[in-house]
């Protein structure tokens, strides 16, 4: 606390002191600022004093040329508001035979706005009539609002349907077009098809009568095959019957204690077996004209072919007795295709 006082008092001497530091200067600053305006003022010689008096009789003059004017302003002023108070005299003497002309229209239109009342009265029933009427119409509009706004909300859907179905029908158009090209293109194919239709057709039927002089050539080798089986069976029971002699003079000779005989030689052996050789032959060539025609009719899926190529990876060349090659039956068929697809290639027509 007392701390603080002897601050506060230590600040106040301070400040006392540097006032009268600088109130000294401030002091004569003043003197002299206001000594210059009292002499600036105050006129020294006698021209100024002349000069201060014609400008004062000059701004007097002015003065009084200013009052002269105001005074002319006033009396125009009068004079005009003297004729406004006359013409506002005549206006309010016009005005009084208004007012009473007025107050005759007055009692004139009160009575008619006593008629007007009554007819108020009943306006006002019938308005009231028709704010029911409107209140009605208010409540029917509300309603004709909602199915007018359900009616929108139906046309924008509609809309939305419409703008799907002129897609669907751009999309239909589309595949109009796409589907008239397409028929187009079926047409050029048809027209193709046709042609290659009676290519084929001419072709097939040569085709028809290769295979019917094939089936008669195949009947006809059926039967020389049946005649040659025929005849085998013969050979091959006159072959059994010369071997049961043989047998019976075998066991003759065995009897006898002679020694065992040969087989028949000669001529007649000779005979035989050329015979048999021939036969063979007819039949293994027979045979194989008979598999080939099957193979032919059949076409590419036939089991002929399978059989074939089979048998001609697993078999190996066969030898006789004198060194030369069997020919199988395989083989005959093959060499037989080979000819009948030599022979229908230079048939074609070119």
């Amino acid at each position: 606390m007392i701390q603080s006082v002897l601050y506060f008092a230590f600040g106040f001497l301070s400040a006392v002191l540097l006032a009268l530091l600088v109130a000294p200067p401030i002091w004569r600053r003043a003197t002299l600022l206001t000594r210059k305006r009292v002499e600036a003022e105050t006129p020294l010689t006698l021209n100024e004093i002349q000069a201060q008096r014609d400008g004062l009789r000059a701004e007097h003059a002015i003065a009084e040329r200013k009052l002269e004017l105001t005074l002319e302003n006033v009396s125009e002023k009068a004079a005009r508001q003297l004729a406004e108070l006359s013409e506002k005299d005549r206006l309010a003497r016009n005005l009084a035979g208004d007012l009473a002309a007025r107050d005759a229209t007055v009692a004139e239109l009160r009575s008619a706005l006593a008629d007007r009342d009554k007819e108020l009265e009943k306006a006002a029933k019938v308005i009231v009539g028709h704010e029911r009427s409107l209140e009605q119409r208010s409540s029917e509009l509300e309603l004709l609002h909602r199915r007018m706004a359900s009616l929108a909300m139906n046309a924008d859907s509609l809309q939305i349907e419409a703008a799907a179905q002129s897609t669907r029908i751009e999309n239909l158009a589309d595949d109009l077009r796409e589907a008239r090209q397409d028929k187009r293109d079926s047409d050029e194919r048809k027209r193709k098809a046709e042609t290659d239709l009676k290519a084929i057709q001419h072709a097939l039927e040569q085709e028809v009568k290769r295979s019917a002089e094939l089936e008669k050539r195949a009947n006809a080798l059926l039967r020389q095959l049946s005649d040659s089986e025929a005849r085998l069976s013969r050979r091959e029971k006159e072959i059994e019957r010369i071997n049961e002699r043989l047998r019976k003079v075998l066991a003759d000779g065995r009897r006898q204690g002679s020694s065992v005989l040969e087989p028949p030689r000669g001529k007649e052996a000779l005979v035989q077996t050329q015979e048999t050789l021939r036969l063979r032959e007819e039949m293994n060539t027979l045979a194989s004209q008979v598999v080939a025609m099957v193979a032919r009719l059949e076409g590419p899926s036939s089991a002929v072919d399978e059989l074939l190529a089979k048998a001609g990876s697993e078999t190996s060349p066969v030898y006789d007795e004198n060194g030369e090659v069997i020919v199988s039956l395989a083989d005959r068929i093959r060499a037989l295709q080979v000819a009948a697809s030599d022979a229908g290639k230079a048939a074609e027509p070119r």
